[in-house]
């Protein structure tokens, strides 16, 4: 049997968000930006003399330009994204979920108060509560916006469904998702994605660590019959909670955060066991309690830390490949540590 393409896999994920689907795959009008780090890009779109022409792959995907420390793109890229945005008018946008944050930031100097797009996708990294309030106001209502699993070796893995879970592709792959003990990880536990393809002859992937952490999920309500998941983020950025303590991923330390009024960006970083420090960059109507209270959530996610500062600042850098980590921990999880 002929391998699946991409397209393919795609479109069965694709499947448990009808409303998505129907705007990415059944409107006349296929067009897609690409927002991401320029490490994720087949194209040059870091430097801002590339034209439009040049981040067009051949397959129509439009590539915005953007510097590989996001949040330092200057106001002259920010603007020709906008421009390109204007120009191409795309049907969707696939975009990161901080790199897209960071341009709605930036949407009332346009004069803009939303987004030009019928539809948004969010992969690469972990959707923050803070990302997704922001994609959200800047997108007319009724514009479908969901975060896709995604990984290059494989494509789309799982979408997230109208009701807001993730429902995983079973029809391309077998997931498995396992402790460090290697026994299959129940429902409120969390434990690494393995994935195998399914009728991949070509170049088949058989229990491929992902690196990933997942949740399994309940039953949803949307009638999808795929497993669902919470995504964690991934093992390598695991905080911990003091000597000997157990680890806390990327995605309880955002849902520790996810309340906190005024919260644009933030990082987590811990190189020792007993301190931590988080960096905050606050909105321009951040109330003046804000840095405090990231503080006292921290804290009660991390009461064994002896130190827990916060701080707020006008940048975060991000990752050597462009990605956006909000959180940098010791290292990876050991056996029995989420439990």
């Amino acid at each position: 049997m002929q391998r699946p393409l991409l397209a393919e896999r795609m479109a069965l994920t694709a499947a448990a968000n009808p409303p998505l689907s129907e705007r990415l795959l059944g409107a006349a009008n296929r067009k897609v930006a690409r927002l991401a780090a320029p490490n994720c890009s087949d194209v040059e779109c870091a430097t801002p003399l590339s034209t439009l022409a040049d981040r067009t792959l051949p397959d129509g995907t439009l590539v915005l330009s953007v510097a590989h420390d996001v949040l330092a793109t200057p106001q002259a890229m920010v603007d020709k994204i906008f421009d390109e945005l204007d120009a191409y008018q795309p049907a969707w946008l696939y975009a990161d979920p901080t790199h897209l944050a960071f341009l709605c930031a930036h949407l009332h100097r346009r004069g803009l108060t939303t987004l030009p797009v019928r539809a948004v996708v969010l992969t690469y990294s972990l959707l923050t509560h803070a990302a997704r309030r922001a994609v959200t106001a800047a997108t007319p209502e009724g514009t479908p916006v969901a975060e896709v699993l995604s990984m290059s070796e494989f494509g789309w893995l799982g979408i997230e469904c109208p009701a807001g879970a993730r429902h995983l592709n079973e029809e391309n792959y077998h997931h498995e998702i396992l402790r460090d003990d290697g026994s299959e990880a129940g429902v409120g536990e969390i434990g690494e994605l393995v994935i195998t393809s399914i009728e991949d002859r070509l170049s088949p992937h058989i229990r491929y660590r992902t690196g990933d952490l997942v949740e399994p999920g309940g039953r949803c309500p949307c009638g999808t019959t795929g497993r669902t998941v919470v995504p964690h983020g991934r093992a390598s950025t695991c905080l911990v909670d003091g000597i000997g303590g157990r680890f806390r991923t990327a995605r309880q330390a955002d849902d520790a955060l996810r309340d906190v009024v005024g919260v644009r960006h933030y990082r987590i970083d811990q190189s020792a066991p007993d301190s931590a420090h988080c960096r905050v960059i606050t909105a321009d109507d951040a109330p003046g309690d804000t840095v405090p209270a990231v503080r006292d959530r921290l804290r009660e996610l991390l009461p064994q830390v002896q130190q827990v500062d916060v701080s707020a600042v006008p940048h975060i850098e991000a990752e050597r490949s462009g990605k956006f980590s909000t959180c940098s921990g010791p290292g990876r999880v050991r056996q029995g540590a989420l439990l």
